[in-house]
């Protein structure tokens, strides 16, 4: 367990609630796109609707390193799965610990087969200077973390 979590602070309290998805036929190249145009480091992949993967910054730079020219690829032949998931009511230091043990930065909110959110590292970082600060958050700190809450809740 992570202890520098309180617990009972949930994961539905910082999750992002808009996810972008691309389907898994779709090319990659239309993925990079969309994550360029909402300014975010991965793209969840569906199929008839359901999440069955997730493409990442990582899945296309380590494909781009070998020298592969990803643009016309398919999604799901480089997208990572089995998606690693969460429910709303995990505890926030849960889904700390689920992150570190499988070294992933993005967790699918999920209830049952319907998509929720995902919580990211950023969500996680700004969850722990709110806490770590809490109640004497710098008024600077605490403005710049808003803006940036606001921005990314808007892109993600």
């Amino acid at each position: 367990m992570v202890e520098s979590t309180p617990p009972g602070d949930l994961v539905s309290a910082i999750m992002s609630t808009k996810v972008v998805t691309v389907k898994s036929n779709d090319k990659v190249g239309k993925a990079l796109q969309m994550m360029v145009r909402h300014r975010i480091g991965s793209i969840i992949v569906v199929e008839k609707g359901k999440p069955v993967g997730i493409l990442t910054e990582r899945d296309i730079s380590t494909r781009v390193a070998k020298g592969q020219n990803v643009r016309g690829m398919i999604v799901r032949n480089i997208m990572s799965k089995p998606l690693v998931t969460i429910g709303p009511s995990a505890e926030v230091s849960q889904a700390v610990e689920q992150m570190v043990r499988k070294d992933i930065r993005r967790l699918l909110v999920m209830e049952g087969n319907k998509l929720l959110g995902m919580v990211t590292e950023r969500d996680i970082f700004r969850y722990l200077v709110t806490v770590s600060y809490a109640p004497n958050i710098p008024e600077d700190l605490r403005k710049l973390i808003e803006t940036r809450t606001q921005a990314h809740a808007l892109t993600h």
